[in-house]
């Protein structure tokens, strides 16, 4: 019965935000989920992992960074019902930043590409897939079996292909690699049947699917983000390629991880209240 209330209410809030537009759905969603916030327990993790990641922080402002991460991330879910109207070409919403480090490796052969879930991340593959390039992108389901087919329809209406994370997924991946296709992935999340790796200065279970891909199929990486500058105003960024021949230098996926490590670290740290602090990254 709970699934169902929960996605009776985001179907609704879904079709309310068509109506509405870009702009007010964005604010309603951070609206809506900063009243959550204020009595959410997830606060004891938000607070939790600020103090790993910025351990002189005082309690005021970790509680200043959550409040408007909570605003931040109301306004992505806001946004999810208008990611297939979004265009790139559409300077007002979206800034791009160094698309040739997406384009160039791809033209040369397969890639992945990846982000963290900070801004708007489901906007770092639009510059790809409307330049007519297809991506392959894994994910977490959530929970809610209801809610998850809502989130892949969304999805798919602008353009991705899903991949569930897990041992079927794992099997796809490959075949899309095979095929020289391109993948997309999200690398800040806890994986209990990955590696303890270092994150923050504190070791965090981390995937390894990257790694083992990378080194298999001799791909070069793609490190990307997306800031929210101003509402519903991002900038995409495409970082120099991480190249086969580095990779192989750091030899071990160990290695690798911990320096894929150091690009998330910077993100964050440049912009706290646009990360997700609520998941449980360093949690048992």
């Amino acid at each position: 019965m709970k699934n169902y209330i929960e996605f009776f209410f985001l179907y609704v809030f879904f079709i309310f935000s068509k109506i509405i537009g870009l702009k007010a759905s964005s604010f309603c969603g951070g609206v809506l989920l900063s009243i959550y916030g204020i009595f959410s327990k997830k606060n004891i993790i938000g607070m939790r992992n600020l103090s790993i990641v910025f351990p002189g922080m005082s309690k005021k402002e970790k509680k200043i960074v959550l409040k408007k991460m909570w605003f931040h991330f109301g306004r992505v879910v806001g946004e999810y019902p208008h990611l297939n109207t979004i265009n790139i070409n559409n300077k007002s919403i979206l800034e791009i930043q160094n698309i040739e480090n997406l384009l160039d490796p791809i033209k040369k052969g397969n890639c992945i590409f990846f982000s963290a879930h900070i801004g708007n991340w489901e906007l770092s593959s639009h510059p790809l897939i409307q330049n007519n390039y297809k991506i392959s992108f894994i994910y977490r389901p959530p929970n809610n079996k209801l809610v998850e087919n809502l989130l892949q329809n969304i999805r798919r209406n602008y353009g991705v292909e899903l991949i569930k994370k897990g041992p079927k997924g794992a099997k796809e991946c490959i075949k899309v690699l095979k095929k020289k296709g391109n993948l997309g992935m999200l690398i800040d999340q806890k994986m209990n049947d990955g590696i303890a790796i270092n994150f923050f200065k504190k070791n965090a279970m981390t995937a390894t699917a990257i790694a083992k891909l990378a080194l298999k199929f001799k791909c070069d990486l793609i490190p990307a983000y997306c800031i929210r500058k101003k509402g519903v105003s991002f900038k995409v960024k495409y970082l120099e390629p991480i190249t086969y021949k580095k990779i192989k230098k750091l030899s071990s996926e160990k290695e690798i991880l911990l320096f894929l490590n150091t690009y998330v670290e910077s993100w964050i740290v440049n912009n706290p209240e646009q990360w997700i602090w609520i998941h449980n990254r360093w949690g048992s």
